[in-house]
């Protein structure tokens, strides 16, 4: 059965969506990391916060943009349900692209908190883009499909560190906010004119907000339940450092200078080359074996691989398990969207996803907040050891409640 645009014109060519909105999550991600992984030398340099503050400051910088958008976006979700996911990507695409110009011109810390709480009210490009892509995709091109978008994210997150690590050398850190609002607005004039949605039923677009209905129906649906708390406890792994590795790597360089600024850079992106590498071929791996068995798998692995880096003593150990972790985390959130897509029907996708992005954004809350809690108190390598446990639990968790009931 071919879907058609919402303007009835004609077949959503998939394959175009696809391409336009790897490109424009390319891009959102490769902004992202340009700019915020380096916020703690931000605040550090540019707006003057005291060394003795700047964990708390980057901590609750971090946080209350994952706690704006775990609140919008069930909502944000609902409204893509009923005008459209590509409405709802052009949205938050302008809408970003103006935060990014606000932070470039901030002047004190509480001004870039307030910035980054209307960042995180507005927020929903990407999660609009995977949820337009699984609803077009077709079926036996799902895990492919979103092991590719997977990538998107991956191949952003290796740009966006290394353009940001020399834009702050070269121009100073604000140019990499600028660079990024620029790079959000390509995006969405991209979707604008090149990608399609595909149609809504009257019916649909008549049905009003209802978001604690959702929510209701949301707890009644154990495979969903399930795809909100793994979003959580990975995302809360991955944010649970952000806020410490800059300076982490500053430390093992044994400096704060240019140099360690340019190899904080390039350690944020080693996790984006592996998940180019092992994105597409965890994504086949789902499809062909089951998306939750092969989530377990890499959840295990990235687990075990994150308890080395107890005895990491140099930059050169961090840097390669780092990699090691990229390329089994990599596969953990294709399977999950894939998993996301088997257990809600194509007209509650929308709501899904916008349930499941809260739980993300949620993680993203306790994450950063976490990590700067467990790095006032202990070195920053067990705590990166205590993401590894984490990791392993979840595995364990999926093996008892999922795997062995499917078997």
């Amino acid at each position: 059965m071919s879907l058609f645009d919402e303007h009835g014109a004609g077949p959503v060519n998939w394959k175009k969506n696809l391409a336009v909105l790897w490109l424009g999550v390319f891009l959102a991600c490769a902004s992202y990391t340009a700019c915020i992984p380096f916020l703690p030398v931000y605040l550090l340099k540019e707006l003057h916060v005291s060394p003795d503050q700047v964990n708390f400051w980057a901590g609750l910088v971090y946080a209350v943009t994952f706690m704006g958008a775990s609140f919008m976006a069930p909502y944000w979700g609902a409204w893509a349900d009923r005008v459209g996911q590509r409405k709802m990507a052009i949205r938050a695409g302008f809408g970003l692209a103006l935060t990014y110009v606000l932070g470039a011109v901030v002047q004190t810390a509480p001004q870039m908190l307030g910035v980054r709480i209307l960042t995180g009210l507005i927020s929903g490009f990407v999660p609009a883009s995977l949820s337009l892509v699984s609803s077009t995709l077709p079926r036996d091109k799902l895990g492919w499909g979103m092991g590719w978008m997977q990538a998107a994210i991956s191949s952003g997150s290796i740009l966006g560190p290394l353009m940001g690590g020399y834009l702050s050398v070269w121009f100073g850190m604000r140019m990499s906010f600028f660079v990024g609002s620029v790079s959000l607005f390509f995006a969405t004039v991209m979707v604008i004119f090149l990608v399609r949605d595909i149609p809504l039923s009257k019916e649909t677009k008549r049905e009003g907000l209802h978001i604690i209905r959702d929510i209701r129906l949301a707890l009644h649906n154990r495979g969903l339940l399930y795809v909100m708390f793994m979003f959580f406890l990975v995302q809360t792994c991955t944010m649970a450092i952000q806020p410490l590795i800059t300076l982490y790597v500053s430390k093992l360089m044994g400096g704060t200078g240019d140099a360690s600024v340019t190899m904080s850079g390039w350690v944020f992106s080693l996790a984006g080359i592996a998940g180019i590498i092992a994105s597409p071929y965890w994504g086949k791996r789902g499809q062909r074996r089951g998306f939750v068995k092969t989530l377990c798998l890499v959840l295990c692995c990235a687990g075990c691989v994150n308890l080395c880096q107890v005895f990491v003593d140099s930059i050169w150990e961090f840097a390669a398990i780092q990699f090691i972790y990229g390329l089994f985390l990599a596969g953990a959130v294709p399977n999950i969207n894939s998993t996301l897509v088997e257990v809600t029907p194509q007209e509650m996708r929308g709501k899904a996803f916008g349930l499941t992005t809260s739980a993300q954004q949620f993680g993203g809350v306790v994450g950063p907040l976490l990590g700067g809690l467990m790095g006032d108190v202990m070195p920053t390598k067990y705590v990166l050891f205590s993401t590894g446990v984490i990791l392993l639990l979840a595995s364990a968790y999926t093996f008892a409640t999922r795997l062995r009931k499917e078997a």
